[in-house]
């Protein structure tokens, strides 16, 4: 092999090994940094929804609101799990209104399962999610996928310019290796809470004795639950 950009090939696969190495690291780290964003102050005051949605994201928010609508017999549920709103009138939050319009627009075929569905990436409840991420408790879905696609977009321009280069024999294994990591961490998860926001979660599942100050703006009418 002759030299490349200066570069003897030992040299040239070391450098290559480590631009290889780039893209996993970034894909293993990125999420853990997401993570240890730091919390704005005054973000702990959260409200029953919000504490819904950093348990368990937008869906279980959506439970929650459901949860609530029928405890106050905004919404009735049949035997078969069906949804039926049982007012005309509007709630006030703008959360509860989303979910009265979802099932009124169903007429009476809407479950709990179809509001998930439909409501978990509709405005109302991707604002919810997109506040707590703004105030540090939570993490953006939209950043975590920006590293999934910018780890993959440098990991095509590493590759292209091995092969470009001449020295795909010589860089094959390493870039092999770059490939498994990386679509091994695919396999995880992105994370949904901050440190911050775990810790906030810790604190209200403790015994009231032992939860410290966390400053609600409302108590659940009833907490979240399974719903079909």
């Amino acid at each position: 092999m002759g030299a490349y950009w200066g570069l003897s090939a030992r040299e040239l696969v070391v450098l290559y090994a480590a631009l290889i190495l780039v893209p996993p690291v970034v894909r293993l780290l990125g999420p853990v940094l997401l993570r240890c964003r730091r919390i704005r102050i005054g973000a702990d005051r959260v409200t029953p929804a919000e504490l819904a949605a950093l348990a368990g994201g937008a869906e279980r928010a959506v439970d929650f609101v459901l949860a609530d609508l029928v405890a106050r017999q905004w919404i009735r549920v049949d035997g078969t799990g069906r949804l039926t709103t049982t007012s005309q009138r509007a709630p006030d939050d703008p959360l509860a209104v989303a979910v009265v319009l979802a099932v009124s627009f169903w007429r009476g075929l809407a479950t709990a399962r179809t509001l998930r569905v439909y409501l978990a990436k509709g405005t109302p409840f991707e604002q919810l999610v997109g506040g707590l991420a703004a105030r540090g408790l939570a993490v953006a879905p939209g950043d975590a996928a920006g590293i999934r696609i910018a780890c993959r977009v440098l990991l095509v321009g590493v590759v292209a310019s091995t092969f470009a280069g001449g020295y795909a024999v010589a860089a094959i294994p390493v870039m092999l290796g770059g490939v498994l990591v990386l679509g091994l961490a695919e396999l995880v998860p992105p994370p949904r809470r901050t440190i911050a926001g775990s810790r906030l979660l810790r604190r209200v599942s403790r015994p009231p004795g032992n939860r410290g100050h966390v400053p609600l703006v409302e108590s659940p009418t009833r907490p979240w639950g399974t719903w079909r």
